[in-house]
């Protein structure tokens, strides 16, 4: 019971099917930390705002990062269908239109395809705190889960591991690797851009002798700290 306590709250009705889609979920055991011998998942949003606590998850996208190679048919991309549209000056920086949001996915079935996607791997975002932020308090609403999934904030571990200065963009970033961004502000589209990064971050931490999540967690945690 301790153990499912630390994974189910309350506050989401879910049908029978849906328990036990999460439940099985929950059953799945964690990956090998290794990240050339497993997959991680990046992962980007899109919002009504930049308020983590009242502002609302539009849509996620994902690329799976299978043993440092990235394939195209390794993805996830949902809009959740909303009660109401948000703020025209919101869609204009993500483009997801107001028909396009109240006719979007049920957000239980969305993010329980989300959860499925990623197994119980670890999440890469840009900014991570950010997407963390936005997907465990929907996970939390929809489908009753506290989310515990390792994060790790490629904002603050790219510096970390070239020795650069904190604070870049994601577009700086992106230019410096010259990588194209033919869909930029779209969860998918940045979500393969950051998977990119991701990639090129991973070959930078292996030729520097880390060879864990752990222990790139704990370089971009302590990076963090650093630079404040």
């Amino acid at each position: 019971m301790k153990l499912l306590a630390r994974w189910f709250s309350r506050g989401a009705l879910l049908t029978p099917m849906l328990k036990q889609a999460v439940a099985d979920w929950q059953a799945v055991p964690p990956p090998d930390a290794r990240f050339a011998a497993t997959r991680c998942v990046v992962v980007d949003t899109e919002t009504s705002g930049l308020d983590t606590h009242n502002d609302r998850l539009l849509a996620v996208g994902a690329v799976g990062l299978d043993r440092l190679r990235i394939s195209l048919a390794d993805s996830f991309d949902t809009v959740l269908r909303q009660a109401r549209a948000s703020a025209r000056e919101n869609i204009v920086v993500h483009g997801i239109g107001a028909a396009a949001q109240i006719s979007g996915e049920d957000p239980q079935q969305a993010l329980l395809r989300f959860l499925e996607f990623c197994g119980k791997t670890t999440l890469i975002a840009f900014h991570a705190p950010f997407d963390r932020a936005f997907v465990q308090r929907g996970v939390r609403e929809h489908l009753g889960l506290r989310l515990r999934l390792p994060w790790i904030d490629l904002a603050v571990l790219l510096p970390a591991l070239y020795d650069t200065k904190p604070h870049q963009a994601l577009d700086d970033w992106l230019l410096r690797f010259d990588i194209a961004v033919p869909t930029r502000h779209s969860a998918l589209g940045d979500a393969f851009a950051t998977a990119q990064l991701a990639q090129i971050a991973l070959r930078r931490a292996q030729a520097q002798g880390i060879e864990d999540f752990e222990a790139l967690g704990k370089l971009a945690n302590d990076a963090r700290w650093l630079r404040r």
